[in-house]
């Protein structure tokens, strides 16, 4: 087994662990922002407008391969917003941080990460995020500072800045790309079954499914595909992986 140079890492219940009892905290949030609210909206009718607003536009079909480019929150939000006469004074980086932060907090790291990164960094291996999101890096990064403080990853890539999205393989060449490095010099680690790992190692690049956080339902309805992936159930077996190089 190589040792590789560098380990790129999903985000959602790969590094950070997010809640997912409350899904109207977002549109509670938002609504309490607003300046203007003419007509009365709640905030289950503002989360009605989203969902109708992600199904005109739904990027992934019954086919996880099958997806269309990531679409950035503020865009998506200025739609809804302006269709519901809302108006804040507050700008949409802002809005955006009220939105996802108060509908997932609290978010913490995932057991045993700090310790795999520690790890890494005295390794001399290489970290970075390649992560599916509607929401920008600025925000993305301000949540992972706050949940690894003492970590600083190479680079975060978030879809909504690039258009594409995994599985998409321009994606994860985008990102070997930055990296200055060839596919078989990567391993890619994710809780999703495509993203994570079958789209990785379409491109020569080692995918590794961890299945020690599965809180979205998403990451149970699939299984990798992939033959040569590897699985693992707690981050300390992919350090004693490295260990073994």
């Amino acid at each position: 087994m190589k040792k590789p140079q560098m380990i790129l890492f999903d985000y959602g219940q790969t590094l950070c662990t997010e809640r997912w009892d409350d899904p109207l905290g977002g549109c509670r949030a938002v609504l309490k922002a607003a300046v203007e609210n003419p007509r009365g909206i709640t905030p289950e009718q503002l989360d009605a407008a989203f969902w109708s607003m992600d199904t005109s536009l739904f990027r992934l079909s019954k086919d996880p391969w099958q997806t269309g480019p990531e679409l950035c929150w503020h865009a998506f939000a200025r739609s809804v917003f302006e269709s519901l006469e809302l108006k804040f004074s507050i700008g949409y980086q802002e809005l955006e941080e009220l939105f996802w932060y108060e509908r997932t907090e609290p978010t913490v790291a995932v057991d045993y990460v700090p310790e795999l990164l520690d790890f890494l960094k005295q390794e001399g291996i290489r970290t970075g995020v390649v992560s599916n999101l509607c929401f920008n890096e600025k925000t993305l990064c301000k949540r992972i500072n706050k949940c690894l403080p003492n970590h600083a990853f190479e680079f975060i890539m978030v879809s909504s800045e690039y258009a594409f999205r995994k599985p998409m393989p321009q994606f994860y060449r985008l990102a070997l790309t930055k990296a200055h490095l060839e596919p078989g010099d990567v391993w890619f680690c994710g809780d999703n079954a495509v993203c994570d790992v079958d789209g990785p190692q379409a491109i020569g690049i080692q995918g590794i499914w961890f299945t020690g956080a599965m809180l979205n339902p998403e990451s149970r309805r699939l299984s990798p595909q992939s033959e040569g992936h590897w699985e693992i159930q707690d981050w300390r077996e992919l350090q004693r992986m490295l260990e073994q190089c």
